[in-house]
């Protein structure tokens, strides 16, 4: 088994349908090309020494070049370990260490800002190959292909071989590398496939991060199907609606904040989204308000996810027309979970406790910690930190997380059922909710809102507002509006920046 083998089984099929097409410059590649590209690149990285099991780190923006290394890696049986193309110096340090990466891939432009003046720092990196204008200390990658054979055998592996190392967002302590093996990303890429409705005529469009476990979804999934992608570096709402009314794209995915965005950008006199039938969320909460609204101005059919990283992406996912607003839908096949208690007792139906998973997706573990893999898991379970309950027709709702559930005089309150009455106001555009500390109920809810462009509110027309909405002891008090909140690369608002203030 070999997670390339979705790229050869597309040659053998389509060879000359479109399998890249780079949403930036326009260049576009057919699968046969891609293939071409992959084994040029493989067989460089095996010319400077990159053998089975090598760690090979990707700092590169979402880009045909991204999946051209990302596949030549794992095709040699090397572990591709992407990052976000906005890390800086310390950042990079620590996952380059870590991870011992023998060889970096990246865009010249931040390569030269980020990593040469700190390249004594990486006492394994071995060689930097770049993308972009020539970096001195560096090789092209273009130059580096050019030179190599077209021809290259697939590196045999096991279900269990690694073949990607994701670095989670380290909301506590440092980043942990979580293990994906070439069995879990098979797996489900086959389960997203199926998630998305999607077939080899179709076009796929997405500005979430690939070194995010999103790439599970937006780039296996389609690959899997045999559906090309289209790349884009970073979101921007207006490039997104032009890709898919230019290349009569059928489906897209993303977080919430990139749906809001594109509302607020859409005029139907502009473009032509006729072709776009699929939408999918995941990586926050949709906003119920949100919902209805993105299916009737796009006219389109939304599915949301749940999954997580270490469990290689979608553990539950909502059937295109049988969802249930406010669910992510029952569990994907082949994935089991359970709803427990704090004592590991499982609960029943519509009793919140913590979301426990087992099935093929599930990592092997946390590269290099042995403690923190162990506390991750019950036996075979994976101890998700997520708490969720199921209703009576086994749909799951996500409640919170564990760690943000806020106690307050004894009551507990999830902040996503405070944020959702948020949502209700019209004048609001985002929001975070989270405990802080008070002296008589040791915890209470404050709000942060983000305000749509050109409303205004003082605190006590949203406290009004959620009195008639929520329990009081839920209603925050302290309201702070503000011009933006702290987002991660995949657009998750951070919480824990919000804490820092």
């Amino acid at each position: 088994m070999n997670i390339t083998n979705l790229i050869t089984d597309n040659v053998s099929y389509n060879p000359d349908y479109k399998a890249i097409i780079c949403g930036d410059d326009g260049r576009e590649y057919t699968w046969s090309q891609f293939d071409k590209i992959i084994n040029q690149l493989g067989n460089a990285l095996i010319n400077i020494g990159v053998g089975k099991g090598d760690r090979v780190a990707i700092y590169l923006p979402n880009s045909p070049e991204f999946l051209f290394t990302y596949f030549a890696v794992t095709k040699i049986g090397a572990i591709a370990s992407p990052f976000n193309i906005l890390f800086k110096t310390n950042e990079i340090s620590y996952i380059l260490n870590n991870s011992r990466a023998k060889v970096l891939v990246g865009a010249s432009a931040e390569i030269e800002e980020n990593l040469m003046a700190a390249i004594d720092q990486f006492p394994h990196l071995e060689k930097i190959i770049t993308v972009g204008k020539p970096v001195q200390g560096a090789v092209d990658l273009y130059s580096l292909i050019s030179e190599a054979s077209e021809n290259l055998d697939m590196q045999k592996c096991s279900s269990k071989d690694i073949a990607a190392l994701l670095y989670t967002s380290g909301t506590t302590g440092k980043p942990k590398g979580a293990m994906l093996s070439h069995g879990n990303l098979m797996s489900i890429a086959e389960v997203s496939a199926a998630v998305l409705h999607i077939n080899d005529q179709d076009l796929f469009v997405t500005a979430a991060p690939y070194c995010h476990v999103f790439f599970v979804l937006a780039v296996l999934g389609p690959f899997y199907a045999g559906a090309g992608v289209t790349t884009m570096q970073r979101f921007n709402p207006e490039l997104a609606l032009d890709l898919l009314s230019r290349y009569k794209a059928t489906h897209f995915a993303g977080v919430p904040t990139m749906y809001l965005f594109m509302l607020q950008e859409y005029d139907k006199n502009k473009r032509d989204l006729s072709s776009w039938r699929f939408a999918h969320a995941a990586g926050a909460s949709m906003p119920v308000e949100y919902i209805e609204q993105i299916e009737q101005t796009f006219g389109v059919s939304l599915c949301e996810t749940y999954g997580i990283t270490e469990t290689s992406s979608t553990i539950t996912y909502n059937r295109l027309g049988h969802g249930k607003v406010g669910a992510v839908g029952p569990v994907a096949r082949g994935t089991e979970i359970k709803i427990v208690d704090d004592a590991g007792n499982e609960l029943p139906v519509e009793e919140v406790g913590e979301i426990l998973v087992k099935g093929p997706g599930v990592f092997k573990g946390y590269w290099e910690m042995p403690d923190m893999t162990r506390e991750a898991f019950d036996g075979e379970w994976y101890r998700s930190g997520d708490l969720g309950k199921y209703d009576e027709d086994g749909y799951f709702y996500i409640v919170d997380r564990k760690k943000d559930m806020i106690v307050c005089g004894g009551y507990n309150v999830y902040p996503r059922e405070v944020e959702e009455a948020i949502y209700q106001h019209p004048k609001v555009m985002e929001t975070a909710v989270l405990g802080i500390k008070d002296s008589v109920r040791g915890e209470v809810p404050k709000a942060y809102i983000r305000l749509k462009e050109g409303a205004e509110m003082v605190d006590q027309e949203m406290i009004d507002f959620l009195k008639a909405r929520l329990a009081s002891y839920k209603v925050p008090r302290n309201i702070e509006f503000v011009e933006e909140l702290p987002k991660s690369p995949t657009g998750k608002i951070l919480k824990r920046m919000l804490r820092a203030d």
